[in-house]
């Protein structure tokens, strides 16, 4: 029988982990976009990448190791071709040792007091640091690591005494004196002693010294530390083959993945709308969970503290004991946070601005009514003009209901409403706007002009398919302005630069979007299963790129994204985010260029546009104090060490916490817009959704990015 070109032999039956490995990499050689040739380059992307990923923070194997395995940097190729995994094999067995001395290592270093006031420090970027050199300086990393946890725990412990008392507060149970009523109406126990019952009180109100203090964090980390290793040593092999396998898959772009059948299942769900959670779409980095996006309607999205690019370091379930999340897996992590609506989770993340901080949040499904696109008027406080705003956070579409909403209908909807009310320009907000469906884009971006096409999909035979906007109605042909930034991705993007690639619209951003430009499928490996080796299902999924999407210009919006026309710096213009910053990215090319018309009406100067818009944010007290502080918190993101002298590591904690606070005060500042809603507007089905709307508006006149677009369109000229 042949799968895929290659014989089955069928006297020697190959084991499931050899089977997947060929059925991956030839499903991969088949459908893939760009398929790199299996040969000794590719064998050392992959072992590039499976290195890295052993040991992201460097902790666990010295030089010498990582040289024993180098020998294998070009065999992969043939491995992977024969279905054998030497290499995998060899690198499991080593990593396994190693941890098991560092399990030794860690329970020696966690037995006595660590000094917490001796001057040291912790490299904050693992990846920059060499692999250690011999057995002792490893031991001194995970001393640092041990003293950094150790740390983190005595400030997570403060952090949520005190959300804790605001709790109490908020929902009026925390009464003045309570522990002293209890202590002074204390009765005598049976055996005739009220001591007991008073010592413990005493106890809880009293502060924790110093020391007692570092023998609590300290037997916190020993705990959290035996359940990391418990959870690395355990044999499953099929779960470290997953892992590997999506190792190759990477190496032909970040979003190619596999996953084995329990992994799929987490990935429908996925921590969306069918599931109840807090909404966030996470990825390993380093060794790190990271929050990739946040889900909009959803309890994160709510509550606005966790953020895309945050680290989550533990997670609580309410008050218990925090897990510890480093070196956890995306699938481990989501089972943790994830849960029952109503319950609390409590996350410790690590800001970008290095800042760690306890977010609690509340489980709840995702709200799908706060996806929708919503419109409002905005009025500056120094002009005539009458502006109107639309926010759209995801490109919504029910497949499953020939009725359901859709992002471009209602959107055309609300372009209805806001010509109704006479508005001299508008507003498209396409800001954390991770994408959604095509179709809607293709047609959103053909309310705007009369005609033509919109984007062009490659597919891996260099086919290219065009898609047009086949309506030649025009919603709305006045002064517009897009706005995006940096996780601005996919459909947003394609509506972004169509709109610019016309001349239609000018794009107001911060720094690029995002630049992801390709289209993934999903394929049930089952199905290309052999009827004879039917015993081995499930084999698992392999998600993997199929299409790239290019602009109408012919340059695609993959690794570049789309160059806002009028820039507007903000805290995560510096950042290492976008589709350039991940491992292996799909290039940035070009296909011929389309034949279309610019947009008749534009009469936009944007040079001078941008000229007076960068004169409106030199002269601003209110921008000068955000590129301040702006500023600040990237010199805090360039810090190469943390220190780990107590005094000194809370100093810069609050530092942070001052700092991020500042900017965070800063743009809930008035912007001075006066926000309205639209005499049209449905009305609020109940008291709390009108109370929401009042506060989506407030949030709105906040807006020191909206008042900028809102400036810009006012130089456009009227309608």
């Amino acid at each position: 029988m042949l799968v895929f070109g290659w014989a089955v032999a069928g006297s020697a039956q190959p084991t499931k982990e050899e089977f997947l490995s060929k059925i991956v990499i030839k499903s991969l050689a088949s459908w893939h976009y760009s398929p790199p040739k299996i040969d000794d380059a590719f064998s050392r992307k992959v072992y590039a990448l499976q290195v890295k990923r052993m040991d992201p923070q460097k902790r666990f194997l010295v030089q010498e190791d990582v040289d024993s395995l180098s020998r294998f940097e070009t065999d992969i190729d043939n491995e992977l071709n024969q279905g054998t995994t030497t290499f995998f094999d060899a690198a499991s067995a080593l990593l396994r040792r190693r941890m098991l001395d560092a399990q030794a290592l860690t329970a020696a270093i966690l037995e006595a007091p660590l000094d917490l006031n001796q001057e040291d420090s912790l490299p904050l970027d693992p990846e920059k640091q060499p692999w250690a050199k011999t057995k002792d300086e490893l031991k001194l990393r995970w001393a640092r690591l041990l003293k950094y946890q150790i740390l983190t725990h005595i400030q997570d412990t403060k952090e949520s005494k005190e959300k804790d008392k605001e709790k109490a507060k908020e929902e009026g149970k925390e009464k003045p004196g309570k522990n002293a009523e209890k202590l002074k109406d204390t009765v005598k126990a049976k055996d005739g002693s009220k001591s007991s019952e008073k010592a413990k009180l005493l106890a809880a109100a009293k502060p924790a010294t110093p020391e007692e203090q570092e023998k609590d964090a300290r037997e916190y980390v020993k705990r959290s530390i035996r359940r990391l290793f418990e959870r690395m040593l355990k044999e499953d092999k099929m779960e470290k083959v997953s892992a590997y396998l999506n190792t190759v898959s990477n190496s032909h772009d970040p979003h190619t993945e596999y996953f084995k059948p329990e992994a799929k299942e987490d990935f429908d769900l996925s921590m969306t709308g069918t599931l109840e959670g807090i909404g966030a779409v996470l990825r390993e980095d380093d060794g790190y969970i990271k929050v990739v996006s946040i889900v909009p309607g959803s309890a994160s999205w709510r509550q606005k503290e966790l953020k895309a690019e945050d680290k989550i370091l533990k997670v609580a379930q309410g008050s218990d004991e925090p897990v510890d999340l480093v070196e956890a897996s995306v699938n481990e992590a989501v089972r943790l946070i994830r849960g029952r609506k109503g319950t609390e989770v409590r996350l410790t993340v690590q800001k970008p601005s290095g800042r760690v901080q306890v977010i609690a949040i509340t489980r709840d499904v995702v709200v799908v009514e706060e996806t929708y696109a919503k419109s409002a008027i905005m009025t500056p406080a120094a002009g005539k003009k009458k502006v109107g705003y639309i926010n759209l956070p995801a490109f919504y579409h029910d497949f499953n209901n020939s009725r359901g909403r859709t992002a471009s209908s209602d959107v055309r909807d609300e372009l209805e409403k806001l010509k109704a009310e006479n508005v001299d320009g508008i507003v498209l907000d396409l800001r954390n706007n991770g994408g959604g469906a095509l179709d809607d884009a293709v047609k959103m971006a053909g309310l705007f002009f009369k005609s033509g096409p919109v984007v062009q999909i490659k597919d891996q035979k260099g086919n290219t398919t065009v898609l047009n906007d086949q309506d030649s109605d025009i919603t709305y042909d006045g002064p517009l302005v897009v706005m995006i930034n940096t996780f601005s991705a996919s459909a947003s993007e394609i509506v972004a630069a169509a709109l610019q690639d016309y001349g239609r619209a000018v794009i107001l951003g911060t720094d690029t979007t995002f630049g992801k430009g390709t289209v993934q499928s999903m394929l049930d490996l089952d199905a290309y299963l052999p009827p004879a080796y039917a015993s081995m299902r499930p084999m698992g999924s392999l998600k993997l790129t199929i299409q790239k999407f290019y602009r109408i210009n012919g340059g695609t919006t993959q690794y570049k994204g789309v160059v806002p026309d009028i820039l507007i710096p903000d805290a995560y213009s510096n950042l290492e985010v976008g589709e350039k910053n991940l491992d292996y990215p799909m290039p940035w090319d070009t296909v011929s260029s389309l034949s279309y018309g610019k947009w008749a009406k534009n009469k936009t100067d944007l040079p001078t546009l941008k000229k007076k818009s960068q004169a409106r944010l030199k002269a601003d007290p209110f921008a000068q104090k955000l590129a301040e502080l702006t500023e600040r918190l990237q010199r805090q993101r360039e810090r190469t060490y943390l220190s780990l002298q107590k005094t000194k590591y809370f100093q810069e904690q609050e530092t942070a916490r001052k700092e991020t606070e500042k900017f965070e005060a800063v743009q809930k500042e008035n912007a001075n817009l006066k926000v309205s809603p639209l005499a049209l507007a449905r009305p609020a089905a109940d008291s709390l959704d009108d109370e929401k709307e009042k506060k989506w508006r407030e949030a709105l006149s906040k807006d020191f990015y909206l008042r900028e677009a809102v400036n810009v369109l006012g130089d456009m000229g009227g309608k």
